[in-house]
């Protein structure tokens, strides 16, 4: 039989195109590749140190058949079940050339569907526990990450993940932190590109986080710090390459909107001719595809007391780098400031690390006032802050570090305003308060942050010079540890009213066209009557919607819509005497409960009026989230470190050269670049001279002072 000889890609090509045409010549190299096989097998140690021809021969050929062998039925059943079982016996003889080529293979028959998605990831991670090989070990990762993103959901994407999450936590086998590592990074990468964003992924993130294999805890923890700013979503780079075709697609959508150019202007179509627009648009950029929320990472946790006493445990064992250490602290005062957990021990922990002396005092001091909150019992903050104040508060410290510590105690009061109630705290406010008068004017600003924020929670506790007009008589004090105000209104209604009044801010256009989209119509505020003029009120109502809520009597509605409902003939009274005094008082006014009966659609406006309320505030989700940048003081901000300068003058520099006289050489430039024979007789005779007039030198004479005012300029 004879076969056509061609090389290996060219017949590669060739038999996509025609399989069938091509079978003899794929059975011969079919054959060479079980021949090779064998013989390798059959080599034993020597191939340890052996890079031969036969090496390379086998790895061309494997690859030939895992890109091929998916037309011939033989070898698609034998070919990866013969390449998994090599890789499993032969993983830590094989040279690394070879067994990169080998896992490619194998990578190949897994997406020409020859091998089993499970099978291969499970041999992946073996790999990776087995060899220690930087390059295989990349490749098989990307490969994990690949395949996982693309089976995202369905029963193989289940399988996978359990097969991700094994890796991660199994301690069973020798060497399993290395798989484990791996298998971290890879839910970091899925985490960030969107594909694993469920609890499931997060939790298992959390308990690698407390594991005691430190190179695998530490991955998790530096992944949890590292989004809990930037919640999801590493997308950019696709949103980027499909920005050209999206904006041809929104100018095409809003083309085919009718704009009413040739008819009748009217209100009504204006709107419509806008509605149209923002569900063109939406449409056109994909807006609905990624509308759904995306929650930051710790928020997601199962068991965040839990996470925070292992990692307070090991940080307190010690046995880790100071830097590691500080690491698992961050996280422990993030997760506790988000969560509101009250972790005892980590404050009294936290006060060995707090002196002046400390390289990391910053980030130190803004760790131990992030992990304070409402429901940390304040007796356990009053030595911490006392401890604080005697180590950074002084006279014989820094200015820096006075700055710094006032900077702390004062975010520490903003978040646990019931520590000012405490009776030590009395002579500690008045004695920050009066570093107001400080020399350093960094102290100073310190100083008056640390008086607004106890002007705000607690002003009785200052001098009154220090409570400023507006609180000199105000007698308010934080609420005592463990107690709530309950709300007598909608949190939130009354945003609801000036949205109906059309009152909101500029910033609020984009929230009021989505509450304007809301289906349900009208302004979902039902009238309460008693039941005896229902068909009048109905009658009255204004083009607005609002409804009276009438009993008999011939009130009329305030300016802004609202209605009174009646209590008796006191509330009547009381109602007309309020609409006869001023017309603005009515907006001041609380509206009785009953009478803020609010639809779905209200309450859907509502949420998204507080979202961009807070929004604006700077009350986000992450509020509470402190760097050591957050409390430096401003004049160590300012500062710079000597290769800053100089790289900030690299990049400020226009032109790598002198910037020379604008009109040419001085004569004094000139004077230096002329040749030395040149003026070699001017300058003997001028040194003469000063040696002269000096009076030193040989026939030097001594000067009057007749002669010394005469004497010319050289």
């Amino acid at each position: 039989m004879k076969v056509r000889q061609h090389s290996l890609p060219v017949l590669q090509n060739l038999l996509k195109r025609d399989p069938s045409a091509y079978r003899e010549e794929f059975e011969a190299i079919w054959r060479q590749y079980l021949a090779a096989l064998e013989a390798f097998r059959l080599g034993g140690a020597s191939q340890k140190k052996t890079r031969g021809d036969d090496e390379r021969k086998l790895g061309d050929l494997a690859t030939f058949v895992a890109h091929c062998g998916v037309h011939y039925k033989e070898a698609s059943k034998r070919f990866a079940t013969d390449l998994v079982a090599l890789l499993k016996d032969r993983c830590a003889t094989l040279q690394p050339d070879l067994r990169l080529r080998l896992a490619q293979a194998a990578a190949l028959a897994r997406s020409k569907g020859l091998l089993d998605p499970l099978v291969l990831a499970d041999l992946c991670f073996e790999l990776i526990r087995r060899v220690r090989d930087k390059a295989l070990r990349q490749f098989l990762a990307d490969h994990v990450v690949r395949d996982c993103k693309k089976a995202s959901s369905g029963t193989l994407g289940r399988n996978l993940r359990r097969c991700v999450f094994k890796a991660a936590e199994d301690q069973s086998e020798a060497n399993s932190a290395a798989s484990a590592r791996v298998a971290v990074d890879v839910l970091v990468r899925l985490y960030a590109c969107g594909s694993w964003t469920d609890a499931a992924t997060v939790n298992c993130l959390g308990r690698c986080a407390a594991d005691e294999r430190a190179r695998v805890a530490l991955g998790a923890v530096y992944f949890f710090l590292g989004v809990d700013r930037a919640p999801v979503l590493d997308s950019e780079s696709s949103e980027n390459e499909n920005e050209g075709e999206k904006g041809r697609d929104l100018k095409n959508a809003l083309k085919a909107v009718d704009e009413h150019k040739h008819s009748k202007k009217t209100r009504a179509r204006a709107r419509q001719t806008k509605r149209a627009k923002k569900a063109a648009k939406k449409k056109a950029l994909g807006k609905s595809e990624r509308a759904e929320p995306k929650f930051p990472a710790m928020q997601l946790l199962d068991d965040p007391h839990r996470l925070c006493d292992a990692l307070l445990a090991r940080a307190r064992r010690q046995v880790d780098a100071f830097e590691q250490r500080v690491a698992r602290l961050d996280l422990c005062s993030r997760v506790a400031c988000t969560h509101r957990l009250q972790l005892v021990a980590f404050y009294s922990y936290m006060r060995r690390y707090l002196k002046p002396s400390q390289e990391q005092a910053p980030r130190l001091l803004a760790l131990f006032a992030q992990a304070c909150h409402e429901l940390v019992p304040p007796d356990e903050l009053v030595p911490i802050i006392r401890h604080v104040a005697d180590a950074f508060v002084s006279d014989r410290n820094a200015s820096e570090a006075m700055a710094l510590g006032i900077n702390a105690l004062r975010e520490v009061c903003g978040r646990c305003p019931a520590v000012l109630d405490e009776p030590e705290m009395l002579g500690l406010v008045r004695d920050l308060a009066a570093y107001s008068k400080h020399r350093d004017k960094s102290v100073v600003v310190a100083a008056r942050g640390w008086i607004n924020i106890v002007r705000e929670h607690h002003p009785q506790l200052l001098q009154k010079k220090d409570r400023g007009r507006d609180k000199a008589r105000s007698k308010a004090t934080p609420l005592s540890f463990g107690a709530d105000v309950a709300t007598s209104s909608v949190p939130g209604e009354d945003l609801l009213r000036l949205y109906e009044r059309g009152q909101l801010p500029e910033e609020f256009e984009d929230v009021v066209e989505a509450c304007n989209d809301l289906e349900g119509g009208g302004d979902g505020w039902v009238d309460v009557s008693d039941g005896e003029e229902d068909g009048a009120a109905a009658a009255d109502n204004d083009k607005d919607g609002w409804e009276d809520a009438d009993s008999g009597s011939d009130d009329e509605e305030d300016e802004d819509g609202w209605v009174d409902v009646d209590q008796g003939s006191d509330s009547d009274a009381e109602s007309n005497a309020g609409s006869d005094d001023d017309g603005d008082a009515d907006e001041e006014e609380e509206v009785a409960p009953a009478a803020r009966v609010l639809s779905a659609e209200d309450f859907a406006r509502i949420k998204l009026l507080k979202a961009r309320a807070d929004e604006l505030k700077g009350t986000a989700t992450n509020r509470g989230l402190l760097s050591g940048a957050d409390i430096v003081p401003e004049a160590v901000k300012r500062r710079t470190t000597v290769e800053e300068r100089k790289a900030r003058q690299v990049l400020d520099r226009e032109k790598f050269q002198l910037k020379t006289h604008a009109g040419g050489k001085t004569n004094s430039e000139k004077r230096r670049t002329k040749n030395y024979l040149m003026v070699q007789k001017k300058k003997s005779r001028l040194n003469g001279l000063k040696k002269r007039k000096l009076g030193s030198g040989k026939g030097g004479k001594q000067q009057l002072g007749r002669d010394k005012r005469k004497r010319r300029r050289l």
